[in-house]
Order: C-alpha cells, then structure tokens, then sequence
C-alpha cells in the first residue's frame, strides 16, 4: 500500500479530537475535585488530592496529544514498508525467554521473603538489579545507581505521600532504614 498523499491539516485536527475530549473532560473532573468538602488534618493530604494528581497526568498527556498532532499538520506520512517487509516481519517469531520469566518469578519470591529481614530499602535495590540484569541491561554502575533511586523513589512515594508503613528490616538493616526515614522527615 502506497501511501504518497499528504495528510492534511485537518486530518491532524481529527486525529487530535479524542485528546480534546479527554483534555476537556479531565479540567471537568479536576474542577469537581476541588470541590470535595473533608476536615483538614495536619500534615495529610485531602481525599481529593489522588483524583487531582491522576487528572493533572491526564490532562497533560492530553495535551502532548493535541500538540503532537497540530506541529506534525501537512507533514506526509512516512511510506509504509513494502508487503514483503511486512510479511517477513508477521512470519518472525518473538523472541521469548521462558526461562528468564521463571528466573524472575523466583526473584519476586525472594524479594518477598527478604522484605522482613532486610528491609524495604535493600530489599528493593537488590530486586530491581537482579530484574534489570534479567532485562539484559548490563552496565553495572547504571544499574547500581537506577536501583538505589529507584528504591528511595518508592520509600518516598510510600512513607510521604502515601504515608504507608514499610518494613525497616531486623538488626543491623534497620539502622540504615531509619536512618533514612529520619533524613526524609517520617517519624
């Protein structure tokens, strides 16, 4: 299938039509949410406080959606492969590791039996290396360091927004996870 015609402008307008929807019906939503009555307590977020963030991430993807769509108005299509090329590429097979798979189910078993001893901090380091390493990305120091703020990424989420107690671990773990919980302000 050849495809050498231009896609008009308004083209580009009708394809971005469903993320105005969204767009409009998102500013609806966060309006109705700034309307929800509840006792301020000190220190805590309100009930409206998860719809509005949600909604924000809605908003915004709706609008990289509009943009996206009106910058790339009048520019043509790119030209699809040729029908070969494609039946090559539906005749392939995925290349699948289902040894990896169970690889990584054991590591989510581990990871959860070692929660309670070493903590949530080590516990999730450890996890998300040995997940990356399986996901065959192998440069060490990258790793190493996405695991560690990654790990205090979900301890932040977690104690401060969401305010959900997780497991210091047993001596001597527990030394660096209240360390930790003091340096982010959870008492």
């Amino acid at each position: 299938m050849n495809r050498e015609a231009a896609i008009t402008p308004l083209d580009r307008l009708r394809a971005a039509l469903p993320y105005v929807v969204v767009l409009a019906v998102g500013i609806f939503l966060y309006v109705q949410a700034d309307k929800f009555e509840f006792e301020q307590a000190s220190g805590r977020i309100g009930p409206g406080a998860w719809p509005k963030i949600i909604l924000v991430m809605m908003v915004a993807t709706a609008l990289w959606g509009i943009v996206s769509n009106v910058l790339h108005a009048g520019r043509a299509a790119p030209e699809a492969a040729s029908e070969a090329e494609q039946d090559e590429a539906l005749t392939q097979l995925p290349e699948i590791y289902p040894r990896l798979v169970w690889i990584a189910v054991a590591v989510t078993v581990a990871f959860l039996l070692l929660l309670p001893i070493l903590g949530f901090f080590i516990s999730t380091i450890v996890y998300t290396y040995v997940l990356m390493y399986l996901g065959h990305y192998r440069q060490p120091l990258r790793v190493a360091a996405l695991s560690v703020a990654i790990a205090l990424a979900f301890m932040f989420m977690f104690m401060r927004v969401v305010y959900v107690s997780l497991p210091p671990g047993v001596a001597p773990f527990d030394q660096l996870s209240y360390a930790l919980m003091a340096a982010m302000g959870v008492h």
